[in-house]
């Protein structure tokens, strides 16, 4: 029987490193392969001419990787053939701001239906409530055992190990493990580079000849490749306890090292003098990830694909939890809860952090906005909630480099074409605030087709205050508009016209 055709829009990758393509883009692709005839098409390109060319069963589009420089790819004529099944993979942080973008195009791409490399729950804007969670797999043609010589002791890669970021396990376990156990150390190399030969295969022969490797899941404790890339290359993984991992079938002394500051050394020298039941773990991990972890076992593309084929008018096709397969329900019932562990610390102090502001608690709220920087300086709801509680607390100077941190991540780090419509909105109303007129102008002024309620309320109070600036498209807003084309990553409650110019207009005063 014939595969069904996959119509891939992806790349270019010049951009990213050899890790990234190595790790990700290669096996991703051949993930893809092993349930679709897959036909690739990278760069910009004309969508209609493509089906028409290629004759498609289904189209999928990768938003690309968030490397600094990522290129926005551009794909015209995606209001042809709405009726063809549209998939997308959003592939990048959940914390990430590049997320803002990835929304957009998504949105202007016309896809059914939206997978990612985390969970919907990892990323609270409401945009990301129905997205279905593709968990990381190995790819057993590269994480295999070789048959190394076991020469090394503890291998860790990859960056955190020294200083503080957002993988806050790993600085902890490095500082203990360092003065008692040989370590080889790997640095990551970040997204765009490689400086080292530790990639692909290498990488893997790497772990296969180590003893134990040690990686986490980041503040947010979701599943990192690295946390199954370890044990799949028959190396004894060591490990933060988490729910997900949990959930993946990973038990403390059964296959894996569950590990915090106090206990790793330990554990890793109790180990040390004990071989045989460090085989034993160390080969029950390699079971486990090679059983139920493997490009194999996840097949939510082909499953949604069967489903979409399927359905009935009405029905739609739902994920309980990404490790089962996907469902059908009909239009009327509730959509089932996620049986898939959402532990996330990261995502707990944002909510802890606007459930403050609503008490009016901004000195508190501060206080965990300035938490989650601390650790992760590029959370753009962390940013805009530091500023608007310096708003409040009288200090309207020192949200402004909160505001501007938004901004210029997305337009000169990632050079994408637009910013967050609420940083643009709330941005224009501080520095107005702070007699920086001319900036916030330019700022609202910038992608006048942008439409937003926060912003087209931005742009309204600025037109009504200066009439002369009624002469320009962006500012030309009738009081009330509360249309929008742009996605947000921002989950404040204001939602309506009258809603964001009550509160632009606290900034103002």
């Amino acid at each position: 029987m014939n595969r069904p055709r996959l119509l891939y829009f992806n790349g270019p990758w010049d951009y990213v490193g050899e890790r990234i393509r190595e790790s990700y883009i290669a096996p991703f692709r051949r993930l893809l392969e092993q349930d679709f005839e897959v036909i690739a098409v990278e760069g910009d390109c004309d969508f209609r001419r493509e089906v028409e060319t290629h004759r498609p069963d289904l189209a999928l589009f990768h938003t690309g990787c968030e490397a600094p420089h990522e290129p926005e790819l551009h794909i015209t004529n995606t209001d042809a053939f709405p009726e063809l099944p549209r998939l997308g993979y959003m592939f990048r942080d959940p914390f990430s701001p590049s997320r803002a973008a990835t929304m957009n195009r998504m949105r202007a791409w016309g896809v059914h239906q939206v997978v990612t490399d985390f969970r919907p729950s990892d990323a609270p804007a409401p945009y990301f409530k129905d997205t279905f969670y593709l968990p990381w797999w190995v790819d057993d043609t590269i994480f295999r055992e070789y048959g190394e010589e076991k020469s090394l002791w503890v291998a860790l890669t990859g960056t955190g190990w020294f200083t503080r970021c957002i993988y806050t396990w790993r600085p902890e376990i490095c500082r203990q493990l360092l003065p008692k156990v040989p370590i080889f150390h790997v640095p990551g190399g970040g997204n765009r580079r490689t400086d080292h030969d530790y990639t692909g295969a290498n990488y893997a022969r790497l772990l296969n000849r180590s003893r134990f490797s040690a990686g986490c899941g980041t503040v947010s404790r979701y599943v990192t490749l690295k946390l199954l890339e370890i044990p799949a290359s028959r190396c004894c993984l060591i490990t933060e306890e988490t729910e997900a991992m949990k959930a993946l079938g990973f038990r403390d002394g059964v296959n894996c090292i569950f590990a915090d500051a106090q206990n790793v050394v330990a554990k890793v020298m109790a180990l040390a003098t004990d071989e045989g039941r460090l085989r034993a773990i160390t080969d029950a991990g390699f079971k486990l990830a090679h059983e139920r972890h493997t490009q194999r076992n996840r097949r939510v593309f082909a499953e949604w694909f069967q489903l979409w084929r399927t359905k009935l008018p009405g029905e739609r096709i739902v994920q309980v939890n990404p490790l089962e397969p996907l469902r059908l329900v009909a239009a009327d019932d509730p959509a089932p809860a996620c049986t898939f562990p959402a532990e996330n610390p990261l995502v707990d102090a944002i909510a802890d952090g606007h459930r403050l502001m609503a008490e009016n608690r901004w000195a508190d709220a501060l206080a965990k906005f300035d938490w989650i920087i601390a650790i992760v300086p590029c959370v753009a709801e962390a940013r805009l909630g530091a500023a608007l509680s310096l708003v409040r607390l009288g200090r309207p100077a020192e949200a402004v480099p909160h505001l501007t941190y938004n901004l210029k991540l997305m337009l000169e780090h990632f050079r994408f074409s637009q910013a967050d419509p609420i940083d643009m909105a709330v941005t224009a109303a501080v520095l107005m605030r702070v007699k920086e007129a001319k900036s916030a102008v330019t700022i609202l002024d910038r992608n006048p087709g942008l439409r937003h309620p926060a912003l087209n309320a931005a742009r309204w109070i600025f037109a009504k205050a200066h009439p002369a600036l009624g002469q320009r498209p962006a500012f030309q807003i009738v009081e009330g508009d509360e249309t929008s084309n742009v996605e947000t990553v921002h989950i404040l409650p204001q939602k309506t016209f009258r809603e964001w110019t009550a509160l632009l207009m606290s900034c103002l005063r």
